[in-house]
């Protein structure tokens, strides 16, 4: 396995450390992750997963506030202007925290299909070509990608989620209120789809960078899981998969 310090992977390394320590033997449901899903373009999509802002803990809330002060050069020149606040406190259905301050985007004119109970706010790291600045700036810094990316934006569709680390469907979206139709299950890449590949091929490479974040080799472990159970026909399919690698913006 790769290098799995927390400083080669991302910049938060606090959270890192306290995700790691809570889910150090929690299991993924293989089941859930035999379901087809399809890698989202950002052509078609523009970022929907943007939509709203992004909820993180106080940690990612203050280096986001840092990196935004002391690299505005930088993000000017990948052609944002940040404002003077880059989170914000949020309540959401009974839940505080903090949330990436929003920018007005226009997902309804441009993506198609786009849910109607989305709005036309996005994290205001998103930038008008629908890239993320901050996968941006890894890049040029020549780090992962997702180096500054707070994880619940390069995890989506996976969600670590009350002690479990789950690939949400539509019944089963927490975000499901009687007033609110799903955000996970909604999004382009957490969209069933038939024309797809299971999740553990799909999603890959977000896997992988989950399990150095853990210390764990996900992958095996499912596959372990897989041919122990009833799914060899499924584990079958996925060997020749299972050896490529993927990573997109």
């Amino acid at each position: 396995m790769q290098d799995s310090s927390d400083e080669s992977i991302t910049v938060y390394t606090k959270s890192a450390a306290a995700l790691r320590k809570e889910y150090t033997a929690v299991q993924l449901d293989t089941g859930e992750f035999q379901r087809k899903l399809t890698r989202c373009s950002l052509d078609a999509c523009r970022g929907t997963c943007c939509y709203g802002g992004v909820k993180v803990d106080d940690e990612t809330a203050e280096i986001l506030e840092q990196l935004a002060k002391e690299r505005a050069s930088d993000f000017r020149e990948i052609g944002l202007s940040l404002p003077e606040l880059v989170v914000e406190s949020t309540e959401w259905y009974g839940v505080a925290g903090n949330i990436t301050a929003l920018r007005s985007f226009p997902f309804q004119e441009l993506v198609r299909d786009y849910p109607t109970h989305f709005d036309d706010t996005a994290c205001v790291f998103l930038l008008d070509d629908s890239r993320c600045a901050l996968q941006v700036l890894g890049e040029l810094d020549g780090k992962h990608p997702w180096y500054y990316k707070p994880f619940s934006c390069w995890l989506l569709p996976i969600k670590i989620y009350n002690g479990e680390i789950h690939l949400f469907d539509y019944y089963s979206d927490p975000f499901r209120f009687p007033d609110y139709d799903g955000f996970i299950s909604r999004t382009f890449c957490g969209r069933t789809s038939e024309c797809g590949q299971p999740a553990l091929i799909t999603l890959k490479a977000e896997l992988e960078h989950l399990g150095r974040l853990f210390g764990r080799d996900l992958i095996k472990e499912m596959h372990a899981l897989m041919q122990s159970g009833s799914a060899t026909t499924v584990f079958e399919l996925l060997i020749p998969f299972l050896h490529q690698s993927e990573l997109t913006i």
